[in-house]
């Protein structure tokens, strides 16, 4: 396939050092799957960053991307926000060459749900209301997803 017609993806990111959620999208916004690269088995952030950086790779080589939507990050405690914004420097990393787009949590949860201040049951609640036939593992994905819907609603893609 001639590298200027390949299909390419959107990814819709939630960042963590434990449960990083996958949407991925095709550009006019249709969902294509959601995953989850759970690192909670590796005791050292230096393996749970290799395995994340090692699962995007092989993800970049079967679904090249377009653009990639991530959850912006926040202060809470100083150690854990320290430890994601690792996360997220190996992820600006691997898609350099690619449109990085940020949103604010309490942006995306007011979008999907009426509400700035949802929590993670409320935003999978609203978006299975919307798309019943979606499947979603965890919190993780389902805040993958509304980060991509937020993408494509605000951009009129869908």
């Amino acid at each position: 396939m001639r590298k200027d017609i390949m299909k390419t993806y959107i990814y819709a990111l939630d960042l963590s050092l434990n449960s990083t959620g996958i949407c991925l999208f095709t550009n006019d916004g249709k969902f294509v799957k959601a995953l989850t690269i759970d690192t909670h088995r590796k005791k050292e952030t230096k393996f749970k960053l290799k395995q994340i950086g090692e699962t995007m790779n092989k993800l970049i080589t079967k679904y090249p991307p377009s653009k990639i939507i991530i959850e912006k990050g926040f202060s809470r405690f100083n150690k854990s926000t320290q430890a994601i914004f690792r996360v997220h420097g190996i992820i600006n990393y691997l898609f350099c060459d690619y449109e990085q787009i940020y949103y604010p949590s309490s942006s995306v949860k007011k979008l999907i749900t009426g509400k700035g201040n949802s929590n993670k049951l409320q935003v999978q609640n609203k978006i299975l209301e919307k798309y019943p036939k979606i499947k979603f593992n965890n919190f993780d994905e389902s805040d993958a997803f509304s980060v991509g819907e937020m993408y494509f609603l605000k951009n009129k893609i869908k």
